[in-house]
């Protein structure tokens, strides 16, 4: 036995290295092992590769409006082998910086895959190690249904390492990753279809979000209640689709599947009492620990929230229970954000068609709002809906900045607040957060600035 821990972390995700650092700055002995890179699939193959190419199409989508704005420039032309690697910079910078921080804290680094090899047992490589507590942080992969396996289809796993774009492109999903990368794609040029199963673009969004979004897919094929029946060619491709309008065919250069992820489970756990849930995630209770005394799961891994900023709160949540302090983990009000143009975000709860009937509702346009006018922002709006007593219950905000801006509503939701309450702080003019203002100014009826 080479080392015994008080809490050895499998995976150095989010959520894992959050814990790692969490717990050692406790003053447990910690350890940490990943087989693959550090950040995990936020850091690698998620949040920040995207957001990272977003930001080069937002600003490709600026200068190209730039005479709007009295500049004259010439015809924007995309080097994506640059943008690639400045992508490859950004990704390979803060994964360094998430094992400098494990090593600033003291925790020891194994750089190999890790299993359950019992209970309060970890192999890493070749080594065993004994763990008074083990957290579970192993991540998801991408789903690949077999119709879609091999053939050079793309899912988040590859679509980084690509180093030209292609002519066309078929997305298959419409949720949070398809909506990003069908606006991506096509901002740089390329011909986008997107084809979603469900019966709207963002199903999980409240209807009018999904209505008003698909209004400004201008440039995007778009494909609903479409399911894909079979598929011709290695690149290009011919999809089949069964559509209620009949069978029809797409063919493009390239194919991304975007239809969610699926628990990377570590080999071991059935045998060390780990049960699944009916997502096919570890089940885990509300301080994240499994039904195997000692052992914790958070993160992807559980197959409920697959939010980065979720698994680093239940990182915290499961290191203050195996240090005998903190409360349970709460999964209310956790706020959604999507880096489209115009940007998408939302929190609270949707409410019931029962609710629906009693709720109060307040809407305001961007392009009423006065720094929208100065950004020549027109696209996008802010709607609070309250209870019948006036509780902010849910706000959704689609414009520049909405996954920013949600963080103020996300707080107003989570305490309760009444509208009144809300508009108790100030808002500076001119900003954007004051479309809130004016959305619950809406709700109230006092507002003096609605068209």
């Amino acid at each position: 036995m080479a080392e015994i821990y008080d809490l050895m972390v499998i995976g150095a995700g989010p959520g894992g290295y959050t814990a790692a650092i969490l717990a050692a700055k406790k003053g447990l002995k910690v350890g940490i092992a990943e087989g693959s890179r550090f950040g995990g699939t936020c850091t690698n193959t998620g949040c920040i590769p995207t957001k990272t190419y977003i930001e080069s199409a937002a600003l490709l989508a600026r200068i190209r409006e730039a005479e709007k704005f009295g500049i004259r420039v010439e015809k924007p032309t995309v080097d994506f082998a640059r943008m690639k690697a400045r992508k490859d910079r950004v990704v390979a910078r803060l994964s360094k910086g998430v094992e400098y921080l494990l090593k600033q804290n003291r925790v020891d680094v194994f750089r190999c895959a890790a299993d359950i090899a019992g209970p309060g047992l970890v192999t890493a490589g070749d080594m065993r190690l004994k763990a008074g507590h083990i957290i579970i942080a192993t991540g998801s992969n991408p789903k690949r249904p077999r119709l879609f396996a091999e053939r050079g289809i793309w899912t988040s796993d590859e679509v980084f390492e690509v180093t030209e774009l292609p002519e066309s492109l078929a997305i298959i999903g419409a949720g949070v990753i398809g909506m990003e990368m069908a606006h991506l794609f096509s901002t740089l040029g390329v011909e986008v279809t997107l084809i979603e199963a469900l019966d709207r673009v963002l199903p999980l969004e409240e209807e009018h979000i999904s209505s008003y979004m698909t209004k400004l897919m201008r440039r995007i094929r778009v494909h609903t209640s479409a399911c894909v029946t079979h598929i011709e060619g290695s690149g290009p491709y011919s999809l089949s689709l069964d559509t209620p309008e009949g069978g029809k065919t797409v063919d493009v250069h390239k194919v991304f599947l975007c239809i969610g992820r699926q628990p990377r489970i570590p080999a071991g756990c059935m045998e060390a009492g780990v049960a699944l849930n009916d997502s096919g995630g570890i089940a885990v209770d509300g301080h994240l620990e499994t039904s195997a005394p000692g052992v914790y799961a958070i993160g992807d891994v559980t197959g409920e929230h697959m939010y980065a900023y979720v698994a680093s709160r239940e990182a915290a949540v499961a290191v203050d229970h195996i240090t005998g302090s903190g409360t349970g983990m709460s999964y209310r009000n956790i706020p959604s954000a999507i880096f489209t143009r115009p940007e998408v975000a939302s929190v609270g709860s949707t409410p019931s068609a029962e609710e629906s009937a009693n709720e109060r509702t307040g809407t305001f346009p961007l392009s009423a709002l006065g720094r929208a006018r100065t950004m020549e922002a027109n696209d996008g709006y802010a709607r609070i809906t309250t209870s019948p007593e006036g509780v902010i219950k849910r706000v959704s905000i689609v414009g520049p900045h909405a996954t920013d801006l949600i963080s103020t509503a996300a707080l107003a939701v989570d305490q309760g607040l009444t509208a009144e309450q809300f508009l108790a702080s100030y808002f500076p003019h001119p900003t954007l957060a004051e479309i809130l203002k004016e959305a619950a100014e809406d709700l109230l009826g006092t507002n003096v600035h609605q068209p």
